[in-house]
């Protein structure tokens, strides 16, 4: 069975991509810090996957922590492997989200979202993890006359949480 850690997990994207993996059979691991979710959503999750199969609530676990934090990523990756079944893939959701307090503070939206990022892959790499998901934004493409966009229009972010997730999308490029 795959393990896989999907950060910022407890918050509305985040549980809902936690539920429909441990539906698949996944162990899941929930790392949130609480900033936009509550820890009544793990239970609430829990209680929903009770009664679709009550074995799986065993698959289902959360850790409280910042993606900033480089030594509890690196805890959490080690006692999975240490455990027998280390961590075979992230789904990356964490990270600050407004777009108006990006502005009123963006080195706060810089040291979370890619800093904590930049944390996250390398702890990835120090443990052989090299699957990830990474939901950006459609702030990155920033003002377009297009009604659709897709991966032709032109990255032209207009705050610094379009920048932050831009700088990340091209990390990970």
């Amino acid at each position: 069975m795959s393990k896989i850690l999907i950060t910022g997990g407890l918050g509305y994207v985040g549980s809902h991509t936690c539920l429909q993996f441990l539906e698949k059979g996944f162990e899941v691991i929930a790392y949130d810090l609480l900033l936009y979710s509550e820890i009544k959503t793990f239970y609430k999750i829990q209680t929903l996957i009770r009664e679709i199969n009550p074995n799986l609530v065993k698959n289902f676990s959360f850790v409280k922590g910042d993606i900033r934090d480089e030594q509890l990523l690196s805890e959490v990756f080690l006692k999975n492997r240490l455990q027998g079944n280390k961590i075979q893939g992230v789904i990356h959701f964490a990270g600050l989200k407004s777009v108006e307090r990006s502005v009123e503070d963006p080195l706060l939206y810089w040291d979370f979202n890619v800093k904590g990022t930049i944390n996250l892959l390398k702890v990835m790499e120090n443990n052989n993890c090299k699957k990830i998901v990474f939901s950006s934004s459609a702030t990155v493409y920033g003002e377009s006359n297009n009604k659709l966009l897709d991966e032709q229009t032109v990255l032209n972010p207009r705050n610094p949480y379009g920048d932050s997730k831009l700088a990340i999308e091209k990390i990970l490029t």
